[in-house]
């Protein structure tokens, strides 16, 4: 079994393509991941800048990312790079991770945005944002931040911030450290004391492979007058 975990940059589609946006608000415009083998160690990495198509990279999103439109003008567009990043992950058993749900999101909704059939082996997820929140023992209610989380484990940012293989790198360390029990404790000692807590919450990263899940998003039941059903 092998374990990619990915990220995304993105760049905002223009307001006036409200159409559009009905579906997605952004555009991706970097894929970065890393495998991690068998034994949660690092193994290899992708990076690959992808050509909007709705819109130049805004200013505010090259001072973000460092990402220009000189970038990007030679780039695959995503119907390219997609297929090239799931060759890159291969066939083989694989988990895919993200830090947070927004990815997730961000790839289903662009996917049917531009009419692409979604590659197999982006079909099952696990937002490891919510996972390592519930190690931690905090509320889903208040999730920590890719730095954040870092910070609580004694752990610097490696890379740069806001680059997509940087952020997948940062965030596939928090899972290679939440294998190990007995290392998670002792490197989240500080937050865990702030907690009142001794050690981490009981579980452990096997206890909550189990809530990994489709990609598939729910959506609201619609009643015929157009309102929807209340959950029971």
């Amino acid at each position: 079994m092998q374990h990619i975990f990915l990220d995304f940059e993105m760049n905002p589609i223009p307001r006036e393509n409200a159409e559009a946006r009905t579906v997605v608000l952004s555009e991706i415009i970097q894929i970065g991941a890393v495998r991690l083998d068998e034994d949660y160690k690092l193994v290899d990495r992708f990076s690959q800048n992808v050509r909007p198509e709705l819109n130049l990279i805004q200013p505010n999103i090259t001072a973000l990312t460092g990402i220009a439109q000189q970038d990007v003008d030679d780039a695959p567009l995503l119907c390219e790079a997609l297929p090239q990043f799931a060759g890159w992950i291969g066939e083989g058993p694989t988990r895919i991770y993200s830090w947070s749900d927004t990815d997730r999101k961000q790839l289903v909704r662009e996917c049917r945005l531009k009419g692409l059939e979604l590659p197999g082996q982006f079909r099952r997820w696990m937002d490891f944002q919510k996972v390592y929140t519930r190690l931690l023992g905090l509320s889903r209610r208040s999730p920590l931040s890719l730095r954040n989380a870092l910070g609580a484990s004694d752990t610097d940012f490696a890379g740069s911030q806001h680059s997509a293989v940087a952020d997948a790198e940062n965030s596939a360390s928090l899972l290679t450290l939440c294998k190990d029990k007995e290392a998670f404790a002792e490197r989240t000692r500080v937050i865990l004391e702030v907690m009142g807590k001794s050690e981490p919450a009981g579980t452990t990263l096997g206890d909550l492979f189990g809530d990994f899940g489709s990609i598939r998003e729910r959506k609201p039941s619609i009643k015929k007058n157009g309102k929807k059903k209340k959950k029971k």
